[in-house]
């Protein structure tokens, strides 16, 4: 691998880490994402979008399952799927839990070892 390569896949990674930690949104990493490896090919492709976008027919929904999509390309229906919560986020809300229970157990453990010394 060249150093140019290596340089690359280092800044691909820290833009991972970033996404995967919900620092930065997934349209700009997209971008970014999309401008790092377009560097390492050479190529300059300026369309805009990294997948292909195909309207939902308007019939197939029904009025409160339809919104419109961010970049206007159509209509999409909004599942249990687009509504789900980041993996980081879920795993920090549950890692605050998690901590605010140890804690909790370990002031009731100090106030029982105070409350038998006494």
């Amino acid at each position: 691998m060249s150093e140019r390569e290596q340089q690359i896949n280092d800044a691909l990674r820290a833009l991972d880490d970033m996404h995967r930690q919900c620092r930065i949104e997934r349209d700009d990493y997209r971008q970014r994402r999309r401008h790092l490896l377009d560097s390492l090919s050479g190529a300059a492709r300026n369309n805009g979008h990294d997948t292909v976008r195909r309207a939902v027919p308007v019939n197939d929904l029904q009025p409160t399952q339809v919104t419109p999509a961010r970049d206007g390309a159509g209509l999409r229906e909004e599942t249990a799927e687009t509504r789900r919560v980041h993996p980081s986020a879920a795993r920090r809300t549950a890692c605050a839990f998690a901590l605010g229970a140890l804690a909790l157990l370990a002031c009731a453990a100090a106030l029982r070892w105070f409350a038998m010394k006494a």
